[in-house]
């Protein structure tokens, strides 16, 4: 667990050397001042972040899950030069997954100002948006669910019959609650809006469903 709170501290960090651009954008009124290079950069950065969170926060619970419901392969596969090259391909899968976001960012000038934003959205980019926000969260999210529910009806019977004196129990369960009410809270309103913003491009695309 520590490796992959270590990444993810690291990716919360380089996310966190972005902000100042995107204040100074604010603060000048939604015009971008950093130049080309940093507003693709800035972007990418920030995207890469969001899916590797997403998906150390899936090992974390996975991993949990092996050493509460079983134990015995837990042992056997929960090594430190196991979690280490999980976390380089959650780095390297996060890293692809960004692609799109660092070709598609350009500046575009309009009324006076220069703007950090998509280039032309298309049918296709809509989908391959689509079909990335499925798999790259809600299918996660899904799968850390599903981990820490059977997490906790487990430490339930164990703390019902351990009694309410096993503080270690009961500390467990919290933490359960905490990981999972903190990953909704800062990735679910995000990306429903992500998704409710594809749909309705998607459903003002005619080719979509006409044909034509």
């Amino acid at each position: 667990i520590d490796i992959f709170i270590v990444n993810l501290a690291a990716s919360d960090f380089i996310f966190l050397i972005t902000l100042p651009f995107w204040v100074d954008m604010e603060v000048s009124d939604e015009s971008w001042r950093a130049g080309s290079f940093l507003c693709k950069a800035s972007s990418y950065v920030i995207s890469v972040n969001m899916y590797c969170s997403i998906l150390l926060l899936t090992c974390m619970s996975a991993d949990r899950y092996l050493a509460i419901m079983h134990p015995s392969i837990a042992r056997r596969i929960r090594t430190r030069a196991y979690s280490r090259a999980l976390c380089i391909c959650v780095w390297l899968v996060s890293c692809c997954l960004g692609m799109p976001i660092l070709l598609s960012r350009e500046l575009r000038k309009q009324y006076g100002k220069t703007y950090c934003t998509d280039k032309a959205v298309t049918e296709v980019k809509l989908i391959m948006s689509l079909m990335l926000l499925i798999l790259a969260f809600f299918f996660p999210l899904l799968s850390i669910l599903t981990f820490y529910c059977s997490i906790t009806k487990r430490l339930c019977v164990h703390y019902q019959k351990a009694g309410k004196r096993d503080k270690k129990l009961r500390k467990s369960i919290k933490i359960v609650f905490i990981v999972v009410a903190a990953f909704v809270v800062s990735w679910v309103p995000y990306n429903l809006f992500k998704l409710t913003a594809i749909l309705l491009r998607l459903l003002k695309q005619p080719d979509c469903f006409t044909g034509t």
